[in-house]
């Protein structure tokens, strides 16, 4: 039992090691779930088998506390007020319909269209001038929305992928945080006038995870298929905590209280998580409800889709939309004023 705490705790522990320096810790950090709850089992079970072993998955439990604070949330609601201001922020899968992806979803384009939040973020974001129908653009503009959109540097343009921003306030300046070559991955901002005072806005999209239900599907080679799958997981870990330290670097910069929302493609037991953390409040911490998973998948057990803001704003209320199933990530919703 001592050597499994000493597991634990090591664990634990990965945290505050940067893949770029030991990247192994990447891997370590996903079994933290199930090491809170082995650790709980066992202070369940232990009372009935050796009631002096209990002192152990305690101490284990209680060490580990803030990864059981940061899984699941149970704020009070707090009563809101005309002025707050309703952050929306959505991966959108290119508009394409679940699943198949071959061809475009009228339904979720009406989705994104119709949406009354004052604040609209959208990752995987598409459009096409050319099309009145895909003029997604147009159609969320004709809505009294101002708007800024960030088309990737792709070897097929035409839908325009990448993100947006859309505003019901005006907007008073923009601009890219970062973005990679041929990726829809990156970073954008947006300066609002918010009634008397200035917010910022940032979208962003942070490298994929790369981890695919079908890595072992019809190949005999799975040793093959797991060495790339560990190579994906690596690089992707490592690649989102270079672009996590331009955001913060940018987002520390900034003149104006900020809300940062959009698909991290980070769980919250990982090292690029709790960097964020350590510099911004976390909307589903602070007013959430529940245990927060964002995936629209059989992993639906994930959270990788998160919202942070500084020292100059308040949390009202976070929640997750489940009642858009089209997409593989459920949206958020947040309702925030200036302190």
């Amino acid at each position: 039992m001592t050597l499994w705490v000493l597991l634990s705790i090591l664990g634990y522990a990965s945290v505050f090691i940067s893949p770029t320096i030991f990247w192994p810790a990447v891997f370590t950090s996903y079994a933290i779930p199930g090491m809170l709850i082995i650790n709980f089992i066992l202070l369940l079970a232990l009372p009935f088998i050796r009631k002096r072993l209990v002192i152990f998955p305690i101490t284990a439990l209680l060490i580990g506390s803030p990864f059981i604070i940061i899984s699941y949330s149970n704020k009070d609601d707090k009563a809101s007020k005309p002025h707050d201001l309703s952050v929306m922020s959505f991966n959108t899968k290119l508009f394409r319909k679940f699943k198949t992806y071959d061809e475009f979803s009228s339904d979720m384009i009406k989705w994104a269209v119709t949406d009354t939040s004052s604040i609209k973020c959208f990752q995987e974001y598409s459009t096409n001038d050319r099309w009145e129908v895909l003029d997604v653009t147009k159609q969320i503009s004709d809505e009294g929305y101002h708007s800024f959109t960030f088309a990737a540097d792709l070897d097929d343009p035409e839908h325009s992928p990448g993100l947006a921003i859309f505003s019901k306030y005006d907007i008073l300046d923009s601009g890219i945080v970062w973005n990679n070559y041929g990726s829809t991955n990156a970073g954008i901002f947006i300066d609002i006038k918010y009634n008397q005072d200035i917010i910022r806005i940032y979208n962003v999209h942070l490298a994929s995870m790369q981890l695919s239900l079908y890595q072992f599907k019809n190949s005999n080679n799975y040793v093959g298929k797991l060495r790339r799958l560990i190579s994906s997981l690596k690089n992707g870990a490592q690649a989102r905590s270079n672009q996590i330290e331009k955001l913060i670097a940018h987002a520390q910069n900034s003149p104006y209280p900020y809300i940062i929302c959009g698909d991290f493609n980070e769980t919250p037991y990982s090292y690029n998580y709790f960097k964020m953390r350590k510099y911004f409040s976390n909307a589903f911490e602070e007013a959430g409800n529940g245990f927060g998973f964002t995936l629209n998948s059989l992993l639906f057990f994930l959270r990788i889709d998160h919202t942070f803001y500084n020292d100059g704003i308040e949390a009202i209320d976070f929640r997750v939309d489940r009642t858009m199933k089209i997409s593989d990530h459920f949206p958020t919703r947040g309702l925030y004023r200036l302190k």
